[in-house]
């Protein structure tokens, strides 16, 4: 039976060392950088960032004038103005009283008096002009709109830190996650150890008649029942690796050595009031919330500007040659007014969704000003039980490390059976590994709590 659980376990270590292709070894610090260049919902975020300062870019140029170049090549079958026989014979009755008179000069004397070419056009022709556009009363409406896209780009910085935090917060939790779980599997196989040296001892009783029958079957069922946990805790491990390294941005085949450098246990503020203010300054998704409601605001102001009339400068110079009646170039200049008078209820039902939109943003940012609040008292609840437990689980590894040299005095004295050893060494081992476990719980507690409030 011992043979058999050590091949197993041999097995399984086997087969993650032969399926790892290559091998990273990483500190916390060393994931949290890796993450920021490899994820790939950060490289996302960066580029809507990039998308949101180029609109931005986009709507500053509409404060300046526009400079158009326009222009036509073409050919015209008849270009030629001509008039035919006759054309202008109604000059007579516009000029003479005596109707009789003006009929017959039209019918004898006609004006002109056959088909003429009046002005000589070409066939090519070309038409160019230059103008430029200013905007003048446009000019608020374009700054409203500039104010609304610079919120924009202050919103995507905003969702870029937010899911950074996120990330960073995911990549510590699986980070200490790991380490926890590698401990507990430590332990559960410490436990198999004592189980079969157990199993065996009771075996090797129950053949010289001193154990019962019943004896030696629970203690089988409770090797199998250890081995199950073991796997539990290997399973449970691996699919936080997994994780770990969707987040970090590693490769699935890589195998990845985490290393914990050290365990700092910061101070965190005893005063839940300072973490309330601190989240309610820098709290990302409560400034996220925040903009949009100033956005929405912004977008009612937009809305209501579509009733001012739009009035720009605008000046332009012509060139044409081959038409003719047409000035050869000239220049112009003045200014254009465009003013919609009725618009069939299209701007005030653009006004009534905008404050729909305000008023959602408003509710919007109040629920999570409230929400924000309940998260980080949790948080700090959890924080501060947090730290009582590293309290116990210091304690109760002392008891253990105690019981332990108490244990290998006994055994060596002949006192009790090597097995009772291997239960002691589990013991400590667990001891340590809740000890562990409760540090980093408390790092991943102050994680979440510093994340609420912004500090990271």
């Amino acid at each position: 039976m011992l043979k058999k659980n050590l091949i197993i376990v041999f097995l399984i270590l086997a087969f993650k060392i032969s399926s790892a292709q290559d091998t990273v070894f990483l500190s916390l610090n060393q994931a949290l950088e890796m993450a920021v260049e490899q994820n790939q919902l950060i490289k996302i975020f960066q580029y809507k960032i990039d998308n949101a300062d180029g609109k931005l870019r986009e709507m500053k140029s509409n404060y300046y004038p526009r400079v158009i170049a326009e222009g036509n090549f073409g050919y015209n079958s008849n270009p030629n103005v001509t008039a035919k026989k006759g054309q202008f014979s109604f000059i007579y009755e516009e000029l003479l009283d005596d109707k009789d008179f003006a009929k017959y000069l039209e019918d004898n004397f006609p004006l002109p008096p056959k088909k003429i070419t009046m002005v000589k056009g070409e066939e090519l022709f070309c038409i160019a002009n230059v103008a430029l556009y200013q905007p003048l009363s446009q000019l608020t409406t374009v700054n409203t709109g500039r104010k609304i896209t610079d919120i924009d780009l202050n919103i995507s910085k905003l969702q870029l830190d937010n899911v950074i935090s996120e990330i960073s917060l995911g990549i510590k939790e699986l980070f200490y996650g790991i380490l926890i779980e590698e401990k507990y599997e430590e332990v559960a196989l410490y436990q198999l150890e004592y189980n079969i040296a157990n199993y065996n001892d009771v075996k090797n009783a129950f053949e010289s008649g001193e154990a019962l029958k019943i004896d030696v079957t629970a203690l089988e069922a409770e090797i199998y029942e250890k081995e199950q946990e073991l796997l539990e805790a290997q399973n449970k491990k691996e699919s936080y690796v997994l994780s770990f390294k969707q987040l970090v941005g590693i490769d699935f085949n890589v195998k990845a050595v985490l290393i914990l450098d050290s365990i700092d246990l910061f101070d965190f503020k005893k005063n839940i009031a300072d973490y309330y203010i601190l989240a309610s300054q820098n709290n990302y998704e409560l400034n996220i919330s925040n903009a949009t409601v100033g956005k929405a605001k912004l977008g009612i102001t937009a809305a209501k500007k579509a009733y001012i009339p739009e009035l720009s400068y605008f000046a332009k110079y012509n060139y044409q040659h081959g038409i003719p009646l047409t000035p050869d170039n000239y220049f112009m200049t003045g200014l254009n007014l465009k003013w919609t008078l009725i618009a069939s209820g299209e701007r005030s039902a653009l006004i009534k969704q905008r404050n729909a939109l305000y008023n959602e943003a408003l509710k919007d940012f109040e629920y999570k000003s409230k929400t924000v609040k309940v998260e980080v008292h949790k948080a700090f609840l959890d924080l501060t039980y947090a730290y009582k437990l590293i309290q116990t689980a210091k304690k109760a590894l002392e008891v253990r490390t105690e019981e332990l040299i108490l244990v290998e005095n006994s055994v060596e004295e002949g006192e009790a059976l090597p097995s009772r050893l291997l239960m002691a060494k589990a013991d400590y081992a667990k001891a340590e590994a809740d000890l562990l476990g409760s540090k980093l719980n408390y790092l991943i507690s102050l994680s979440k709590l510093n994340r609420l409030t912004g500090l990271q």
